[in-house]
């Protein structure tokens, strides 16, 4: 089934759902570089992908977003006394996956160095580094660190109830 339900997720929502999480995941390897002053093969393999893999990630959790709005009324219901916290989390999640990849763009542009997707140059490199730039790009790193323990969270989340609780919070996204 294509849509969701009132049971289960439906495929266009699982696949936005577990593409996003394996481009997460890859993007944490880019916190290899804090490892030996920024030399470490994690870095090094899955760094240089960091920039364009996050745009990829900032676009797909629009769609996911505008595909939510149009599946609101016919999907799973969140009940119970968590409902809210989890809303919120989400809602933090989605925040953090939009907002990460322009504020990364900003920390690299006021660094002194073009963004570049995919090769591509999006903005050209600055004759000199751009304080303003730098300092709101400082974001970029707090929410990758709130990002990851929301994340972590989200697995922890849905493992418990899947062993402990036995229900089918996680069977609705598998």
């Amino acid at each position: 089934m294509i849509n969701d339900s009132i049971d289960r997720y439906g495929s266009i929502t699982r696949f936005f759902h577990w593409l996003v999480a394996v481009l997460v995941f890859q993007q944490f390897f880019k916190f290899a570089d804090r490892i030996n002053d920024g030399k470490h093969w994690l870095g090094d393999t899955f760094g240089p992908y960091h920039v364009s893999i996050g745009a990829i990630i900032m676009i797909l959790a629009i769609l996911r977003l505008l595909w939510s709005m149009k599946q609101k009324n016919q999907r799973p219901i969140i009940e119970g006394a968590n409902s809210k916290l989890v809303k919120t989390v989400h809602g933090i999640m989605y925040f953090c996956l939009i907002a990460m990849p322009p504020l990364g763009a900003l920390y690299i542009h006021g660094h002194g160095y073009p963004v570049k997707i995919f090769g591509q140059v999006l903005i050209e490199k600055p004759a000199d580094k751009v304080q303003w730039a730098h300092d709101i790009g400082e974001l970029h790193s707090i929410l990758a660190i709130v990002l990851a323990i929301l994340v972590v969270g989200h697995i922890g989340a849905a493992l418990y109830h899947h062993f402990i609780r036995k229900d089918d919070t996680l069977r609705r996204m598998a």
